[in-house]
């Protein structure tokens, strides 16, 4: 964003860059990397916040470059412009804030209310829990009753300038919520799964095993049995060949560290 300013023939490099970067980086998340970590949608705001820093620092970029040329009239402009840029940067502030560590309780209100019509039962009693409500009830239209369509938007399909200058009305919640696929078949989740899914997981994580090759001199093995002692070691399933690179039958056996992957 600010070195566009001074050199704007980089802006389009710079796209068909940030495009073959975006399809490496949307490849890599569907298809090879698999994390456990969870940004809770926090990466949003803070793209949002790197583009307000981009802001700034092309205002000063021209504010400087106009002073260079001793242009009074756009130097007034650009100051006036980064006063309107501080103002946006501390509303923005001020909206994302509240949300960044907490949902709003309208959200979870609108959330019953679809579930309601989805699937055509009476709203839910306020005295059920929400860990009850929340575990069985996208489940309860196989169960309970027959699942029920949400009709159609609550408006009618907008241009994309209007979708823009109002996302408050056409990309509120009740619109994206429709969306949302259903009719998935039920999860089953294992009893321990179920009790541990919202702690932390410096207390409900296992103690993790190490993992070494093992050697033909059986110094893993006596590694394994000192250490052992303290946390899990092991050094089945691997070794060393004969050049000294480490291997492991990756076709026939399991990894010992292997875990079955959760999808909540």
């Amino acid at each position: 964003i600010t070195y566009s300013i001074i050199a704007p023939l980089v802006l389009g490099f710079a796209a068909i860059g940030l495009y073959l970067i975006y399809i490496a980086h949307r490849y890599n998340l569907l298809f090879v990397l698999d994390t456990k970590m969870d940004t809770k949608g926090r990466c949003y705001p803070r793209a949002l916040q790197q583009t307000t820093t981009g802001a700034y620092l092309a205002i000063v970029c021209l504010i400087g470059l106009f002073a260079i040329q001793q242009a009074p009239g756009p130097i007034i402009l650009m100051v006036i412009f980064l006063v309107f840029i501080a103002l946006f940067h501390i509303q923005l502030n001020a909206a994302l804030e509240p949300l960044i560590h907490y949902l709003p309780k309208s959200l979870e209100a609108e959330e019953e209310s679809l579930l309601t019509l989805e699937n055509g039962t009476t709203a839910p009693n306020q005295h059920t829990s929400h860990k009850e409500h929340g575990l069985h009830g996208a489940n309860s239209s196989s169960t309970d009753s027959p699942r029920k369509d949400l009709g159609p938007a609550p408006r009618k399909k907008p241009n994309i300038i209007t979708k823009f200058l109002r996302p408050d009305l056409y990309t509120d919640y009740h619109t994206l919520r429709r969306l949302v696929p259903s009719g998935f078949a039920e999860i089953v989740y294992d009893p321990v799964v179920e009790r541990d899914a919202y702690y932390h997981p410096s207390i409900a994580s296992p103690t993790p095993l190490l993992w070494v090759p093992r050697d033909q001199m059986g110094v893993s093995r006596q590694e394994c049995m000192h250490t052992g002692k303290v946390i899990p070691m092991t050094d089945e399933g691997a070794g060393f060949d004969e050049k000294g690179k480490l291997t492991w039958d990756y076709e026939n056996a399991r990894p010992p560290i292997w875990e079955p992957k959760i999808y909540y």
